[in-house]
């Protein structure tokens, strides 16, 4: 089952973003991605991006002691396929953002909560839109287009 689609970081990136961090959590995010949508129905799957590259920018910073995180600004290209709504209020978009790390017991879903702090000055980072599958006990991230015949 697709479980979310994003934009997901590695390597460099992963490093230099807890790099940045001021105070790193117990919990370091070691998938760190954007959610683009949790739970894509067949009509919000973007096969059409999916493996390709994109510069997003780190402009804000949060940290309230169990959730740690960044807001990203994305590019024009990329805004009509965040479709993160808020649950509460679904006319609104949740601020796009990662998850660097977090305290035990607490959820990477309320990073959306923290209070972002503009950062000195944007800092552009690189990553590839892809999706996070689970199948049973399996989780891995793809590149390659889903199946529409393979959702839920």
């Amino acid at each position: 089952m697709l479980s979310y689609e994003g934009i997901f970081f590695e390597a460099d990136v992963v490093e230099l973003i807890h790099s940045l961090e001021t105070k790193k959590l117990a919990k370091v995010n070691d998938e760190i991605h954007c959610t683009f949508k949790y739970h894509p129905n067949e009509e919000e799957i973007f096969n059409d991006i999916v493996g390709k590259s994109f510069e997003v920018f780190l402009i804000g910073y949060g940290n309230d002691g169990m959730n740690s995180g960044f807001q990203i600004s994305l590019p024009e290209e990329l805004r009509p396929f965040y479709i993160n709504y808020d649950e509460q209020n679904p006319d609104v978009l949740k601020v796009p953002h990662i998850t660097a790390s977090l305290a035990e017991g607490a959820k990477a879903s309320n990073t959306k909560n923290l209070e972002f702090k503009p950062l000195e000055k944007p800092i552009r980072i690189v990553g590839k839109f892809g999706y996070w599958i689970k199948d049973g006990n399996n989780e891995h991230l793809s590149y390659d287009p889903y199946s529409k015949n393979k959702i839920r």
